[in-house]
């Protein structure tokens, strides 16, 4: 796990994050579907990261087609979740927006809740501006008492996560969104620089 942390490098982002506490038998069960699910083609997730890709390349050369196109996507996702609304409305009520440090191996988040280390935890993610959706089983590492001056609203706590069971185009989404907000970032710092 030394080795992976240090080839996925982290940045701080807002994201949607949802999580509920889980058991060793329903950690076994979801271990089981992600490990299931890795072996097939996810054919939502290609096609969302062949459309991001393309509409990234796409705002250079003709950023109103560009516009366009991100619109009809998301219109798109838009009527897809309807169609799925018990679910879905589950999911957008849960998630609070969350400012986290991130990367595909981990995350770090202030939280209202104290949690236990070793605790599991079923994450499910959600990317912005992309509003992809992740979903991750996930390990406590660390969750320490912020100090007063650190502490914003109801969030009292600092919890520290690894990610232990992920499937691979869900990682490869969130390995994909992180390089695009480091360029971003850089991109912004060379602006103010100059």
């Amino acid at each position: 796990m030394t080795e992976e942390r240090r080839r996925y490098f982290r940045i701080d982002d807002s994201m949607g994050v949802s999580y509920r506490c889980i058991g060793s038998e329903e950690a076994k069960v979801f271990a089981e579907q992600t490990q299931a699910n890795s072996g097939t083609f996810d054919f939502a997730a290609n096609f969302d990261n062949r459309i991001q890709t393309l509409l990234d390349a796409c705002k250079i050369q003709a950023p109103v087609a560009a516009e366009l196109v991100d619109l009809i996507n998301k219109k798109l996702n838009f009527v897809i979740a309807q169609m799925d609304v018990d679910s879905e409305l589950m999911h957008k009520i849960a998630y609070s927006l969350k400012q986290v440090n991130v990367s595909a191996c981990g995350m770090a988040f202030a939280n209202e809740e104290k949690l236990d280390k070793g605790q599991l935890l079923q994450l499910d993610i959600m990317l912005h501006p992309s509003e992809l959706h992740i979903a991750a089983m996930a390990k406590v590492v660390e969750c320490m008492p912020l100090n007063i001056d650190e502490a914003e609203g109801d969030n009292t706590c600092f919890v520290r996560v690894d990610f232990a069971e992920v499937n691979s185009n869900d990682q490869e989404l969130l390995i994909q969104h992180i390089v695009k907000r480091q360029s971003e970032i850089l991109k912004q710092k060379r602006r103010m620089s100059e």
